[in-house]
């Protein structure tokens, strides 16, 4: 019974230490907390001029691809001997002959026709001569038929047609030797010694040196950038350099000719929103110092093509777009502000055009954070890695 009495006053008394150490204690320190602010990396925005280049995918295709046929039927008796495929031929020069017995018996036969017709029509002109005077010395009026009006127009006509036919057996005979009707590769040859050939018969495909096609698609995005080569322009083809990657892997070379964007074909398709175009590339066979190789048909190429150029483009990197398309500035309190801008067309594999939206000079976040707010406050560091602010970087494909 006693203990349960000591009990209550013993807890009081400690009570009582504890609140005096407490009142004679020093008082604790007050401590002020931070928020902790979100990093983010930025970089300034720089506006300058830009010439857009668009860039795209093509193949070389001749510009002509001429199917040589014969013109007369016949055997077949010569046959240039490095007329094979692959090779090439000069202008003019000769490729098949076909035996000319024949076409030489016509010209012979046509020349002999002329002459008699000739021949007919000197002597209806000196009769119709004759005639005239002796009616003039008579007195009376005559008619056309004892004039020799008709018989005249028939010796001329006759003589005209034998003069035409002397011309086709001539032909004939010219064309039993068929000739390269322009320079070219031999593409395909149909055609040998000892065979029989008709008019109008393919004997071989030639394909032109002169110039080379290169046939791409345009997204309809890039319409807007080109100066289109349309006739009532009147506006110069834009300039476009054309380029093949060749060699073995990890040893590629990049070969370059230059060519001009000359025409559009067909219309936009509806299901890819492309439409065709042509670039010519002058002189592919022709040789450089620099050992280039000719630009072979077939060959697959990726042709830069030169557009307008623009004044105030900023050149933003693709990081710095958001999902929506918006990007984030920082202004000069380091608070995050949410802008629209206007991408023009990509600038390398990691940048993109942009005309409007942004001011020269201010700070662009790089990176967005997942998690952002107008007006949030930031601390703002500067990217390492700052943006070309011309944009130098090759165009990149639409």
């Amino acid at each position: 019974m006693i203990r349960r009495f000591l009990f209550v006053p013993i807890l009081l008394g400690s009570f009582a230490v504890v609140a005096l150490l407490v009142a004679l204690g020093p008082e604790p320190e007050a401590r002020k907390f931070e928020p902790v602010l979100t990093e983010v990396q930025v970089q300034s925005v720089h506006l300058d001029r830009h010439r857009v280049a668009v860039t795209v995918d093509g193949t070389a295709r001749p510009a002509r691809r001429t199917a040589v046929a014969a013109q007369v039927a016949g055997e077949i008796v010569w046959a240039a001997g490095a007329l094979r495929t692959g090779t090439v031929v000069a202008p003019d020069s000769p490729l098949f002959r076909v035996r000319q017995t024949r076409y030489s018996q016509a010209v012979a036969e046509a020349r002999s026709r002329l002459a008699e017709a000739e021949l007919r029509l000197l002597r209806e002109q000196a009769a119709r001569e004759l005639a005239q005077a002796e009616w003039e010395r008579i007195g009376a009026e005559p008619n056309l038929l004892a004039l020799g009006v008709p018989q005249l127009a028939a010796a001329e006509e006759g003589a005209a047609a034998a003069r035409a036919g002397l011309e086709t057996a001539e032909a004939d005979l010219r064309n039993t030797e068929v000739r390269a009707p322009h320079a070219g590769l031999v593409a395909s040859r149909s055609a040998e010694v000892g065979e029989w050939i008709t008019p109008g018969q393919r004997l071989l495909e030639l394909l032109s040196l002169e110039v080379f096609e290169v046939r791409v698609s345009l997204p309809d995005a890039a319409l807007p950038l080109l100066d289109l080569p349309f006739r009532e322009s009147g506006a110069r083809p834009p300039p476009a350099r054309v380029t093949a990657t060749l060699g073995p892997p990890n040893a590629e070379v990049r070969w370059t000719w230059e060519g001009r964007l000359v025409r559009m074909e067909g219309e936009i398709d509806p299901a890819t929103r492309f439409l065709p175009a042509v670039i010519e590339v002058p002189r592919p066979y022709q040789t450089t110092p620099d050992g280039r190789p000719p630009l072979v048909a077939g060959m697959f190429l990726q042709v830069e093509i030169e557009g307008k150029e623009f004044a105030e483009v900023a050149t933003v990197p693709v990081s710095a777009f958001r999902a929506d398309g918006t990007v984030l500035v920082v202004d000069g309190e380091d608070r995050i502000r949410i802008r629209q801008v206007d991408a023009l067309w990509p600038a390398g594999e990691e940048a993109l055009l942009v005309r409007s939206g942004l001011v020269n000079g201010e700070r662009l976040v790089v990176s967005p954070p997942s998690m952002v707010a107008e007006g949030m406050r930031v601390r703002v560091v500067r990217s390492p890695k700052a943006a070309d602010p011309s944009g130098g970087a090759a165009p990149g494909r639409p």
